[in-house]
């Protein structure tokens, strides 16, 4: 294990790999210019920050199961996985579902309990139930909340009307449709036209404050020319794809383009089922992707009815995404749990130092026993705590890009009960920088979500300069910083 001295004897170990004779770094693509940091964490869960990192390797972290499902299909009604979570300084915890094709609505004191089911906004036909509460933000009332699914009133046939339909409620209860709907269509080259951007049934909707615009996550179909073998349950669509649309005004919504597609890396025939939850964590969006295998069974021999779980997506700009593979939240090994079959996840909340995820589980199998064995359930987990970086071996090192530093103090997020994560101070040509005393902070540990970072004096000091991080991990785990202003 490195020990202090070897640690502040490592100044040249980022700028001359090759005469330290280490193992190669790895290094990201993006540029090295000076980065300005924004408000909020700073996460590893891509190399936007990274300039290098050595002996670290990223692990993805899953939630832990509530355990029972929180809303069931006997009492709730519950048919379908997805869903919205809102929280009201009156009311508490909101939850709009689906029961059957219509909204339905559930509450909450905290977000574990729920009560009172009743219907929201009936509907005729439809899939998915998509809410923003725009309170703070829309200037006029009637329109504070708004929901987007998938409907029609003409089915499966000329003249189909099937799309992505919106509507508008000061409340969440009296909804008033749009009569641009539906704003995305199905068909929009004309019914039973397979194209690229028609939009299938799944639908996730969430608001980007930095593009001051809505984007919607959506199913899109294959087309033949992609050339992908067909899925079991997928008919004339081969595939189910993921594609993206924004809109200024929730109305008039862009032509949709692709951002998670099956590749060579995935096995069999892999689908996806929309992407829920999509947030913020400073100016990292995360998605979470439901993925779908209908050419596997819940059990080794048993009937091939698919199975499902969900994966983490990022994005910088929330244009083009970035979609691991290893389960985030995987379906239950359990047999005989409600949840062995599917874990599909719909959204995520921030519950104190804990993040809620609440998910759809299925009993068997992917179409099987809609009204009775799909139901809502709970997992959570410690804030930020998506992906880890931890060694290899004993210790990993890694060095940011150049930024200004933009706070009063700097915390880290890191799960360090049985090691440490040491700090040192670097300018921007990799070299210590003392101007706060001495280059390495005191070391971290204990298992810490905001731990501040100390040296001989406050970082203050370093307000609008450029300065590089280097974080030495032993024996820890190491999820990200923070830069904080101090507000008077």
């Amino acid at each position: 294990m490195i020990n202090r001295r070897q640690f502040i004897q490592r100044g040249s170990l980022l700028t001359s790999v090759t005469a330290l004779g280490v193992s190669p770094l790895t290094v990201s693509a993006e540029s090295t210019s000076a980065l300005t940091i924004s408000d909020g964490p700073q996460l590893f869960l891509d190399d936007y920050l990274i300039e290098r990192r050595d002996g670290l390797k990223r692990e993805v972290q899953s939630p832990q199961r509530h355990g029972p499902p929180i809303l069931d299909s006997k009492t709730f009604g519950t048919t379908q996985p997805y869903l919205t979570v809102l929280r009201d300084e009156q009311k508490g915890f909101r939850m709009f579902y689906n029961s059957g094709p219509s909204f339905w609505h559930a509450e909450s004191e905290d977000g574990i309990r729920w009560t009172n089911p009743r219907v929201a906004w009936e509907r005729r036909r439809g899939y998915g139930c998509s809410v923003v509460d725009d309170g703070g933000r829309e200037r006029d009332p009637s329109r504070r909340f708004k929901g987007a699914h998938w409907s029609s009133t003409i089915d499966d046939r000329p003249g189909d009307d099937g799309g992505q339909w919106v509507g508008f409620s000061p409340d969440g209860f009296n909804w008033t449709l749009s009569d641009k709907s539906p704003v995305l269509r199905t068909w929009p080259e004309g019914w039973d036209k397979y194209v690229r951007h028609g939009v299938g049934d799944t639908l996730d909707v969430y608001y980007d404050p930095f593009a001051k615009c809505y984007r919607v996550a959506i199913k899109v179909n294959a087309v033949a020319e992609d050339g992908y073998a067909p899925a079991p349950k997928a008919g004339k669509t081969f595939r189910r794809l993921i594609g993206m649309s924004t809109s200024k005004d929730f109305v008039n919504w862009e032509k949709p383009w692709r951002i998670h597609v099956p590749d060579e890396k995935d096995e069999g025939l892999l689908e996806f089922y929309g992407m829920g939850g999509m947030h913020l964590r400073g100016r990292l969006h995360i998605g979470l992707v439901r993925v779908l295998r209908d050419d596997l069974p819940c059990d080794p021999g048993g009937p091939v009815d698919g199975i499902g779980y969900t994966v983490l997506a990022t994005s910088r700009d929330g244009v083009t995404w970035h979609r691991y593979r290893e389960p985030f939240l995987d379906r239950n090994p359990e047999p005989g749990s409600w949840d062995h079959a599917m874990a599909w996840m719909s959204h995520a909340v921030p519950v104190g130092d804990d993040v809620f995820f609440y998910y759809g589980g299925y009993a068997r199998g992917h179409k099987i026993e809609a009204k009775t064995e799909r139901q809502i359930g709970l997992a959570r987990m410690k804030k930020d705590r998506y992906v880890a970086l931890t060694p290899t071996g004993e210790q990993g090192t890694l060095l940011t890009k150049p930024f200004l530093v933009s706070g009063d103090k700097l915390t880290i997020n890191a799960d360090a009960s049985r090691g440490e994560v040491r700090v040192r101070l670097l300018d921007e040509n990799s070299n210590p920088l003392e101007t706060l005393g001495k280059a390495e902070a005191q070391p971290i540990t204990g298992d810490v979500l905001s731990k501040e970072v100390q040296w001989e004096k406050s970082i203050q000091a370093l307000r609008g300069k450029v300065v590089r991080l280097e974080f030495n991990v032993q024996s820890a785990a190491f999820f990200g910083f923070e830069l904080h202003s101090v507000r008077g």
